[in-house]
C-alpha cells in the first residue's frame, strides 16, 4: 500500500505516523489514511465547486453577443421587358425581364432559402437572435403597378413574401403606371409587407427641415391608415441620407431603414442603415448566386451607382 510522504530537515517522514500518534499502529494507520482521504476529498470538491463558479461568472468565458448578422437583402425596381422608359443601359441597371426574375425566385426555392419580411429582420437586429436558415429579403422599391400584375403573383405561388417600398403619392384609386391603393391592400392581406419610400421620392438629404419630416411621417400616417397596422420600415429614396435623416427617421417612429449600399452584413447598432444588393438586367444566374452569397457587395458595386451618402458623411468629417 502506498504512504502519502512529506520531507523535513531531518528526512522523509510519514504523514499518517504524524496524525495517529499515540493511536494503536494498526488501527491508527487505518484511521489516518481515512482521514487524510477524506480532507484530499473535500479540499478537490471545494476547488472543483471554486473554479466552476468562477467559470460561470468569467466575462471571458460568456458568449459576447454578436455585433452583426449576414443576411443578402435583394433590392429590385423594375420587372418588365425594356420598352419606353427603359432601353438603355443605365435605365436597365433598374430591371429585371420576367423570365429571369421567375428564375431567380426558382433557384432562391431550389437551394432553399427563406425569405423574411422587415418584421421579422427588425426583431433580430434589437435582439440578436438568429435569423431562420439561409433567409433572403426579396424589397420592390417605388409601388410600379408591374409589382402587382408580375412580381406579386410570381411570390405568391411560390409562397414567398416580398417588402414592397412605395411612395405614396403616386399610389391612387385606378392602377396606371403605379399601382392602386386596391392593389396594395390586396397585396398586404396576402401576407406581402407594405412599407414607407415617402410620399414623393426626394433626395431627403436636399430637403428643409419641414419638409423632410412632412415626408417621412406623413407617408408612414396614410400607409397606417390604409393598411390598419404599424408601419415600421423605410426606403431612402434613392439610397440618400446622412446623420440628419438617420435622426429625422428615427423621430418619426420608423424603427428599420434600407439603404442602397451593399453588403450583405447588417450591424444590429445601424438598423436605420440596412445594406442592399441591387439585382439587373445583365445579371446571369452565376451573377445571383454571387450577390447571394458575397459579404461586401463587390460584385453589385460594378452595377449600381453610389449613393450620395459616403460622400455627404466624408465632407462633414472635414
Amino acid at each position: 500500500m502506498h504512504e502519502l510522504r512529506g520531507r523535513t530537515s531531518s528526512g522523509p517522514v510519514s504523514f499518517c505516523v504524524s496524525l495517529n500518534q499515540g493511536l494503536d499502529r494498526g488501527a491508527g494507520t487505518r484511521y489516518g489514511r481515512w482521514l487524510v482521504i477524506g480532507v484530499i476529498a473535500s479540499i478537490s470538491v471545494l476547488v472543483h465547486a471554486a473554479a466552476t463558479l468562477l467559470g460561470a461568472e468569467s466575462p471571458s468565458r460568456a458568449k459576447a453577443p454578436p455585433e452583426s448578422i449576414v443576411v443578402p437583402v435583394l433590392m429590385y425596381h423594375h420587372v418588365r421587358e425594356p420598352g419606353p422608359g427603359l432601353s438603355d443601359a443605365a435605365s436597365l441597371r433598374y430591371a429585371v425581364s420576367p423570365i429571369e426574375f421567375e428564375k431567380q425566385l426558382d433557384y432562391l426555392k431550389q437551394h432553399g432559402y427563406t425569405t423574411i419580411d422587415s418584421r421579422v429582420l427588425d426583431h433580430a437586429m434589437r435582439t440578436g437572435e438568429p435569423l431562420p436558415a439561409k433567409s433572403v429579403m426579396l424589397t420592390f422599391d417605388d409601388g410600379w403597378e408591374t409589382q402587382f400584375s408580375i412580381v406579386y403573383p410570381s411570390l405568391k405561388a411560390r409562397g414567398m413574401v416580398g417588402v414592397f417600398f412605395v411612395h405614396t403619392g403616386v399610389i391612387g384609386d385606378e392602377p396606371g403606371s403605379a399601382m392602386s391603393w386596391a392593389d396594395v391592400c390586396q397585396m398586404e392581406d396576402d401576407g406581402m409587407d407594405v412599407e414607407s419610400h415617402t410620399i414623393s421620392h426626394p433626395s431627403l438629404p436636399r430637403l428643409e427641415p419641414d419638409a423632410l419630416a412632412r415626408e417621412l411621417a406623413d407617408s408612414r400616417s396614410i400607409l397606417e391608415a390604409k393598411l390598419g397596422r404599424p408601419v415600421t420600415a423605410l426606403a431612402y429614396p434613392f439610397g440618400d441620407f446622412t446623420d440628419r435623416e438617420i435622426d429625422a427617421t428615427r423621430r418619426a417612429g420608423y424603427r428599420i431603414a434600407f439603404s442602397t449600399e451593399v453588403g450583405l452584413v447588417q450591424r444590429l447598432d445601424e438598423p436605420l442603415e440596412i445594406h442592399r444588393t441591387i439585382v439587373t438586367f445583365s445579371d446571369t444566374t452565376d451573377d445571383f448566386a454571387i450577390k447571394l452569397t458575397e459579404r461586401d457587395g463587390g460584385r453589385a458595386l460594378l452595377d449600381y451607382r453610389p449613393s450620395i451618402t459616403p460622400a455627404v458623411r466624408a465632407a462633414s468629417a472635414q
